[in-house]
């Protein structure tokens, strides 16, 4: 089998190149003329198809614009009738005859003139009052399916939509009736949403239309239609469900292939779908017209192809001729049997060619001569290259080894093939440590990314693009250490990535100053904040206060109103405690350094809080080591911070549970760790957790958070809050061993 294929892949090539260029430009012409018809037939579909679509949806929005109309209509009705005086004061009386008599003959003409629906009063809350389509129907309650009525009370204003009512679907526009400054009722203008809206539309657009009622459950029922609709969707057709969150057009449905139709939702005031709106428009006449159009281009198609292969034809013919001259001319010139340049053809491709060919011969006796004389000094050249290559890696070394840069490259295996020394000044390993353990680089050196997004050791050497990545890294201390890393991919002739050549720059100091400059940032923000509100609530406050103990001092004690301006009497103090801590937070103060023990004053609170803890049936667990290093701080403001956290956990966690304490030292920093579940926990708690706020109990209200955290921060220190499983906060505090920066500023 392999035999025969192989036979008949010989014979296709050592057929003549006239067929070589005459069968492709034959297939290449076959397939563009086919290609192109069909481009062009399917384009001209879409174009009709678009068009169709665009025409559909134009005809929803102008259902909506009169949907919107008649909404402005009823309004507009409604409250001109609200603003009748005669109108309001038969409401404020309750007169509901002398109403319906002085409305009858108005109800009547609006009625011919507008094709109102519905003429109602409603009396507060929302209870129908006088219908003058139905005067013996009053008294139901419609509170629970006419937001409208209660929109235009609470809002002192008139509000229009399309709602459902005791007599089917309206557009309702609902006015409010004052007497004497004073809401005494409603107005209600209601125009019809049924077979006469559907019906001026048909008139006038000339299309067939038809609403389905959203019944619940996937289901719907007719509600009115207009035009011709035998050919429209059914009531439990699936299509509908496709249009209750957006308008679908549905060009020829397998249901009515000879229709284009377009399925909407209508919505309620409330903003739910009530409603399905189906716009159909007969599309025989525009299949019939494609279908000749598509008849006439394939007949042009095929005329196309039939010129298209008799002009390849002729040029592949023309164009094979010379090229056989230049092939005899060019066996010559390889065999060494002409010397002299070929005859100058025109100035055309194949006159180019033979100027090609004239200066290949040219330039083959010139590099014939070229060679002789290479070849008396190559073994010259050849030494002169070495000892050049020889100093360049010298130079290279030299200058790898004393930048302050980490020079690596590393195997797909894991192998560390090359190191400078920078790395042992830098992170404490030594050159032998990365070379001979495998698994040095990617446990080591590949480190902890900053983000989730770090590609696995194995889609490393897959990527053969440069990239620049930004890693954490411990040193042998455990340190952790931020560097840049570029990466440069090093690729065999397959594209295989053989090994990686990078450098490795340590930008620790910078991202220290980083986050420096934004907890800088982050107490100006606060101060600026808190001086604000501070100053905003402090000269009316101490008004309301004084006022409200003066009228509480002033009333007996049995009297209800005592208690009552009791409570404000207790609001105003937690507004008061609030403003101490908004005061405590933007107050300046100086920091006085020494020798603090974190861990100490840490177990000294807990002795302290015990009695808190276990009013609350909270078990504290603490693992402070007794012999913990001493920090440089100021005791006072810190032993305060730490009062504050410590209190604000206990208190915050529910009874029961646990709250974690612990402390350890990482390089030259201490890291105290609070761990304990909260009542709730969401992403904004966290972001507002230092924010001055009050509290629901009464012991976080004296918690002084924003000033706790501008103490760490003014340490050089930094809070970090982070939300484990679904209600458990860890609150990680860093704090300097020794002064930082911050400190003295």
């Amino acid at each position: 089998m392999d035999g025969r294929f192989s036979t008949t892949i010989d014979k296709i090539k050592s057929i003549s190149l006239k067929w070589k260029l005459l069968i492709p430009f034959l297939c290449f012409a076959f397939a563009g003329t086919t290609v192109l018809t069909a481009i062009g037939l399917t384009s001209q579909q879409k174009l009709i198809k678009e068009e169709e679509k665009k025409g559909l949806m134009l005809y929803y929005q102008q259902f909506l614009e009169e949907i919107d109309h008649k909404k402005r209509q009823a309004m507009s009705l409604a409250e001109v009738l609200a603003e009748n005086s005669r109108i309001q004061k038969l409401l404020a009386e309750r007169n509901r005859s002398g109403l319906n008599d002085f409305l009858l003959q108005t109800y009547a003409k609006l009625k011919t003139d507008f094709d109102i629906s519905q003429f109602h009063f409603h009396v507060p809350p929302a209870t129908s009052f006088l219908r003058l389509q139905h005067p013996k129907l009053f008294g139901d309650d419609m509170r629970t399916y006419r937001k409208t009525i209660l929109d235009a009370q609470q809002k002192c204003m008139a509000v229009a939509g399309l709602e459902w009512g005791r007599s089917g679907f309206g557009i309702r526009g609902v006015a409010p009736v004052f007497y004497e400054n004073e809401i005494v009722g409603t107005v209600e203008i209601g125009l019809s949403f049924g077979e006469g809206f559907l019906y001026d539309l048909y008139r006038r657009w000339e299309i067939d239309l038809a609403l389905f009622e959203v019944a619940g459950g996937g289901r719907y029922r007719p509600l009115a239609k207009a035009g011709r609709m035998g050919k429209g969707l059914s009531a439990d057709s699936p299509t509908l469900r496709g249009g209750t969150k957006k308008p679908m057009v549905l060009l020829s449905p397998k249901e009515t292939p000879d229709i284009a139709a377009l399925v909407g939702p209508i919505k309620d005031y409330a903003g739910n779908v009530v409603a399905l709106l189906e716009i159909n428009v007969d599309r025989s006449i525009i299949q019939e017209r494609l279908e000749q159009t598509r008849n006439l281009m394939v007949m042009v198609g095929l005329a196309g192809i039939a010129v298209s292969f008799l002009l390849t034809y002729l040029v592949v013919v023309f164009f094979i001729k010379p090229i056989k001259e230049i092939v005899r001319e060019a066996q010559d010139i390889a065999e060494e049997k002409r010397e002299s340049h070929l005859e100058q053809g025109p100035n055309d491709e194949i006159g180019t060619l033979t100027k090609a060919l004239n200066v290949m011969l040219d330039a083959l006796r010139a590099r014939r001569k070229q060679i002789e004389s290479y070849a008396k000094t190559l073994e010259k050249r050849v030494e002169e290259r070495t000892a050049d290559l020889v100093a360049s890696e010298e130079k290279y070394r030299t200058l790898v080894e004393n930048v302050p840069l980490i020079v690596y490259r590393v195997l797909p295996d894991g192998t560390t093939e090359f190191i400078n020394s920078y790395m042992t000044e830098c992170l404490g390993y030594t050159v032998d440590d990365a070379v001979r353990d495998k698994n040095f680089w990617r446990e080591k050196m590949y480190g902890e990314t900053l983000n989730a997004s770090q590609e696995p050791w194995e889609k490393w050497f897959q990527n053969d693009e440069e990239r620049r990545t930004e890693r954490l890294v411990r040193d042998k201390n455990g340190r952790l250490l931020t560097f840049i890393d570029h990466a440069m991919p090093a690729k065999e002739a397959g594209g295989r990535v053989i090994w990686i050549d990078g450098i490795m720059m340590d930008i620790s100091e910078l991202k220290n100053l980083q986050e420096r400059a934004l907890r800088a940032e982050e107490i100006r923000i606060l101060g600026e904040i808190s001086a604000h509100m501070a100053h905003e609530i402090r000269n009316p406050l101490i008004s309301a206060g004084g006022f409200a103990r003066r009228l509480r001092d002033g009333l007996p004690e049995g009297d209800p109103t005592r208690k009552l301006a009791h409570i404000i009497v207790e609001e105003v103090s937690k507004l008061e405690n609030f403003l101490k801590i908004l005061f405590s937070s933007i107050r300046p103060f100086d920091l006085s350094f020494s020798e603090v023990d974190v861990n100490g004053l840490l177990r000294s609170w807990v002795t302290k809080l015990d009695e808190l803890a276990k009013s609350k049936e909270i078990d504290v667990v603490a693992n402070l080591p007794p012999n913990g290093r001493k920090i440089q701080a100021d005791e006072e403001k810190l032993n305060q911070a730490f009062e504050n956290l410590l209190k604000h956990a206990i208190v915050s966690t529910p009874e029961g549970e646990r709250l974690f304490i612990s402390s350890t030292q990482l390089g030259d920093r201490l890291v105290v760790t609070l761990r304990h579940k909260v009542r709730r926990l969401s992403e904004d708690d966290l972001d507002k957790f230092f924010y001055p706020h009050l509290e629901d109990e009464t012991e976080l209200t004296v918690m002084d958070l924003p000033f706790s955290k501008i103490v760490i921060h003014r340490h050089g220190g930094k809070v970090d809050l982070i939300r484990e499983e679904e209600n458990t906060l860890v609150m990680r505090i860093d704090l300097p061993i020794k002064r930082g920066r911050e400190a003295a500023a």
